[in-house]
């Protein structure tokens, strides 16, 4: 049942990653806005990467957890610098909360950045991915609810 929650998170969050992309990095302003814009791409392109190994069951050294989990880690890091106070935009997602808010942010960040790490030395340790994956992912969808509005449907 736990592989499955694990999956299912998977899947949640490479579907994110999918509806981020319906908005083009060049259609967002210079700076900040789309640094961070492409930076959760990369995040996002990285956790499909996971979640495909995932579902497919491949957890060893071919599937590339490793690799994409550490890029998770490093972007991570790199979050809070890309949200400087003012840096919004009609065209951005990101809610006011990530400012009045910002300890918990950062917080969130950080989280991500150690719990990815945990999943790279998991993966490179032969051990227990699945469940790092969890903790991972859970940390990625609970920073998205608290400071990302959600995607507005297409007509």
């Amino acid at each position: 049942m736990r592989r499955v929650w694990t999956i299912g998170a998977a899947l949640v969050i490479v579907g994110a990653a999918q509806l981020a992309r319906a908005h083009d990095a060049k259609d967002l302003p210079a700076g900040p806005i789309r640094d961070r814009h492409e930076l959760m791409e990369k995040i996002g392109k990285n956790a499909k990467i996971i979640g495909d190994a995932l579902k497919a069951g491949k957890m060893g050294p071919e599937s590339g957890i490793g690799p994409a989990a550490m890029e998770i880690s490093s972007s991570a890091s790199k979050i809070p610098g890309l949200f400087p106070p003012g840096s919004t935009d009609p065209k951005s997602r990101a809610k006011a909360e990530i400012w009045t808010n910002w300890k918990k942010f950062e917080e969130d960040a950080r989280t991500l950045e150690a719990r990815a790490a945990e999943v790279s030395n998991q993966a490179a340790a032969g051990g227990a991915i699945a469940a790092k994956a969890q903790e991972m992912f859970a940390t990625c969808k609970s920073c998205h609810d608290d400071f990302r509005t959600p995607e507005k449907e297409k007509k």
